[in-house]
C-alpha cells in the first residue's frame, strides 16, 4: 500500500512541476525557478505523509506475554507440614519427596508426594491431593484431573480412560491408563483419579513401572489404602471422610488380628500368575 502511495506522489509532482513550468511566465509576482517549485511540492509531499500516518490504521500489537514471564499459577509453600501421609513396603529405597503447593488465584492447597524419577531405575510414584478454595471448582472428569497434573509434572505422557475402576478404601476410583516416556524408553504406568463433593477433594495417584510390564492393579489398590489423613487443619468434613474410609480399608493382604489374608480379589494379574490347579499331580 505504500508503494502505491509513493507512486501516486510521483505522478502528482510530475503534473505540478509542468503546470508551474508552463504558467510561469504569466505569473504576476514574478518568474518561479525550479528551486521554489520543489521547495513547494515538498512541503505538499511531507505533508501527505503526515496526513496519511494519522487516518492510517494502527499496527496490530501483542499483548501476551513470553511464557518465561509469567508467573506460575502453583506457590511451593516453604516449611508446611504435609497433610497426608503413606508408607508401604513397596515404596522403600525410592527417593521421596513432599511438596505443599498453594493456587496463586484461588488460593487452593495441593499435597504433593512423589516417589522415584522418571529418569530412574526404579518405580516412579505420584500423589497428588488437592483441597480447592472457596470459590475453585475441581474438573469433575478423571482424565482431565489425571492430564492436569502429568502436565505439572513436566513429563511426557499420553494418558487415555477411563478404562475401568479400582476398589479402594475411598469406593471405586477410575482408572486411568497411562504411559510415559523416559530417557531409558517407554514405561508403563496406572493412573487413578477421583474428585468428591463433601468434602471437596480431588485425588490423582499414578505408579509407573521400570519398563513396559503393566502395572499390578492390587499393588495400586494397596498403595491408595494406606493413605492416611495426619492433619485435618480444622476442617470436620474432611476428617469424617477419611475414617469413614479408614473402615472400608482390608489392609492390603496384612490383617491386625488374623495375620496375613489372601491377596485381593481383583488383581487379575495374581489371578493368571497362580491359576487353580484341577486334579491332582504325582511325581516319579
Amino acid at each position: 500500500m505504500l508503494s502505491k502511495f509513493f507512486a501516486a506522489a510521483g505522478g502528482a509532482f510530475t503534473a505540478v512541476f509542468d503546470r508551474i513550468a508552463g504558467l510561469r511566465d504569466r505569473m504576476p509576482f514574478g518568474t518561479v525557478t525550479l528551486s521554489r517549485a520543489l521547495a513547494v511540492v515538498s512541503v505538499l509531499f511531507m505533508a501527505g505523509i503526515i496526513l496519511a500516518d494519522l487516518i492510517g490504521p494502527t499496527p496490530a500489537n501483542s499483548s501476551v506475554e513470553p511464557v518465561s514471564a509469567r508467573r506460575p499459577e502453583w506457590i511451593a509453600i516453604m516449611r508446611a507440614h504435609g497433610a497426608f501421609a503413606l508408607e508401604s513396603v513397596a515404596l522403600e529405597g525410592l527417593e521421596q519427596s513432599y511438596i505443599v503447593r498453594r493456587h496463586r488465584q484461588n488460593g487452593g492447597r495441593q499435597d504433593l508426594m512423589t516417589w522415584g524419577t522418571v529418569d530412574g531405575d526404579g518405580a516412579y510414584v505420584r500423589v497428588a491431593l488437592y483441597r480447592p478454595g472457596p470459590e475453585a471448582t475441581i474438573p469433575s472428569d478423571p482424565l482431565d484431573a489425571a492430564a492436569a497434573v502429568a502436565a505439572e509434572s513436566a513429563i511426557e505422557a499420553q494418558l487415555t480412560g477411563p478404562v475401568d475402576e479400582l476398589k479402594t478404601k475411598f469406593g471405586a476410583l477410575p482408572i486411568i491408563d497411562m504411559q510415559v516416556w523416559s530417557a531409558n524408553g517407554p514405561r508403563a504406568c496406572l493412573a487413578v483419579a477421583a474428585t468428591w463433593s463433601e468434602p471437596k477433594l480431588g485425588l490423582v495417584a499414578w505408579w509407573c513401572n521400570k519398563r513396559w510390564e503393566l502395572v499390578q492393579r492390587g499393588q495400586v489398590a494397596c498403595l491408595i489404602d494406606r493413605l492416611v489423613l495426619m492433619s485435618a487443619g480444622g476442617d470436620d468434613k474432611i476428617a469424617e471422610f477419611f475414617a469413614r474410609a479408614e473402615r472400608s480399608r482390608d489392609f492390603c493382604g496384612v490383617s491386625p488380628l488374623l495375620g496375613t489374608t489372601p491377596k485381593r480379589p481383583d488383581d487379575w494379574i495374581f489371578a493368571k500368575a497362580e491359576p487353580k490347579l484341577r486334579g491332582r499331580l504325582s511325581g516319579r
